[in-house]
């Protein structure tokens, strides 16, 4: 990051640069909605500290061996993910009061990292959909165009990011809550395989998951993953040892000769033309790179994706809402309650050894289309914008037909099914909404590097856009 080597050089101090994003939220969240509230004097604190380390650094007087990585960095927190004494109340009134006794583990590793915990970005309730929005913390919007949604559930960090109100946000995905957002707004989300990030209980246990953060480079989020990434006490499902990724990219030259499957709609979805249009330009670049392009016909069934995806967020995500709630369904906001009725309904109907029999079809169909090649490039999301201020308890009109549940019209899900492999979210272009449009590069299991090979390979090669906020 530019700004880290600032500090080390003593040509921007810690504390100005946090003082320069706190004026920037003050003056500008009223657009976007993304921030719930900054902890302004103990990071303050924190980066009068960082400076003075830096300082004495710069005179030979500085700690034995090197800096924290990202010593004095601002960091902007998913309010999913806790800080210790702030208040966790998911944004539901279910949880009132509610107050946090530790940092999150992510948390705790980028502040043992160096960075500074300054200010907590809005989620949907319970980071249950992919818009941002609550009754506590009202419509947070995109920065690209306020009519939109910046997504979700990680829409706040998103938002905030694109925005310029930090370097690097949290995020959270067990439905392409870091992917979505990140496509549309024109940042970097990275979907760690299973196992690779710690979490709590008790959905720390849920395969689908992964947290991380949402940046605005390939690099800066290579950066953060080697931070984050090993296993952890508070979290028994964590692997190791932790995998170090490279943070520096040859580029467009890193592509030559590599082999790159590309499927427009994983065979199910009904794709916007303007999500296809950029997936088009990221296909040409590739291949103009030395890339072996490839297009694959991956076979999956919307209705199976959707069944077995919906019983097992009913089975975990929404059960867990529900004992949250006390068993009462009626505090929670209404496209929860949707969400909970919906996912439950599923269960019901598919049982937890069912759903692993389909999931292993999925899993495989993915493996097969994969098999020979070093990645595959897909979209993001099929649908290119959704509305801000929307529940979308109905029906969603598509050209192709009406989808029961809105979360079918976006294509990270099949990836959370097949969580082991790593999954970089980067963008392609912007629509005519001014949205931008995204795709996700999918590796097999564990293969991290790959993914962020391409990724670095696309940003040199189309350069990704900045909102208007940030004069883009």
């Amino acid at each position: 990051m530019e700004v880290l080597s600032a500090f080390r050089s003593l040509e921007l101090s810690p504390v100005d640069y946090l003082d320069a994003l706190i004026e920037r939220i003050e003056a500008l969240d009223g657009t976007v909605n993304a921030v719930i509230d900054v902890m302004g004097e103990p990071a303050r604190e924190e980066a009068a500290e960082a400076a003075r380390v830096y300082a004495a650094q710069s005179f030979g007087r500085g700690v034995d061996g090197p800096l924290p990585p990202l010593l004095g960095l601002p960091l902007l927190v998913k309010e999913l993910h806790d800080v210790e004494g702030m208040s966790a109340t998911r944004g539901s009134r279910a949880l009132a009061g509610a107050v946090a006794d530790a940092d999150h583990p992510i948390v705790d590793r980028l502040r043992a990292a160096g960075a500074i915990p300054f200010a907590r970005t809005t989620t949907p309730e319970f980071s249950c959909a992919t818009f941002t929005q609550t009754a506590a913390w009202g419509i947070t919007r995109n920065p690209f165009n306020p009519d939109f949604t910046p997504g979700g559930s990680s829409g706040g960090s998103a938002a905030a990011v694109a925005a310029g109100f930090g370097p690097l946000a949290t995020a959270s995905d067990i439905a392409g809550s870091t992917r979505i957002p990140a496509a549309f707004t024109g940042l970097v989300g990275f979907k760690t395989p299973y196992g690779r990030t710690p979490a709590v209980p008790p959905l720390n246990a849920d395969w689908y998951r992964g947290d991380h953060v949402l940046t605005r480079s390939v690099a800066d989020s290579a950066l953060a993953t080697n931070l984050i990434v090993g296993t952890h006490p508070r979290d028994h499902v964590t692997i190791g040892p932790a995998h170090v990724l490279p943070t520096e990219f040859t580029g467009a030259a890193g592509v030559a000769g590599m082999r790159v499957a590309v499927s427009r709609d994983l065979g199910c979805y009904d794709v916007d033309a303007e999500v296809l249009a950029g997936l088009d330009s990221v296909v040409a670049a590739l291949a103009d790179a030395g890339a072996e392009v490839v297009e694959v016909d991956v076979g999956l069934s919307l209705a199976e994706v959707n069944e077995v995806s919906s019983a097992h967020y009913g089975h975990l995500a929404a059960a867990n809402m529900l004992r949250a709630a006390g068993g009462d369904i009626g505090l929670l906001e209404p496209y929860s309650q949707r969400f909970v009725e919906y996912t439950r309904a599923h269960a019901e109907r598919v049982s937890l050894l069912d759903s692993l029999l389909m999931e292993s079809r999925i899993q495989q169909q993915i493996a097969a289309a994969m098999a020979g090649f070093d990645v595959l490039v897909t979209p993001t999301s099929a649908i290119a914008v959704l509305e801000a201020g929307q529940d979308y308890l109905e029906p969603l009109d598509r050209p192709a037909g009406q989808l029961d549940f809105y979360w079918q019209a976006h294509m990270a899900v099949p990836f959370n099914i097949a969580n082991r492999h790593p999954v970089l979210a980067v963008p392609s272009g912007v629509g005519p909404t001014g949205v931008p449009v995204g795709v996700q590069i999918v590796g097999h299991p564990y293969a991290d590097d790959s993914v962020f090979t391409v990724g670095a390979a696309i940003e040199e090669l189309l350069p990704f856009p900045q909102s208007p906020l940030m004069g883009g």
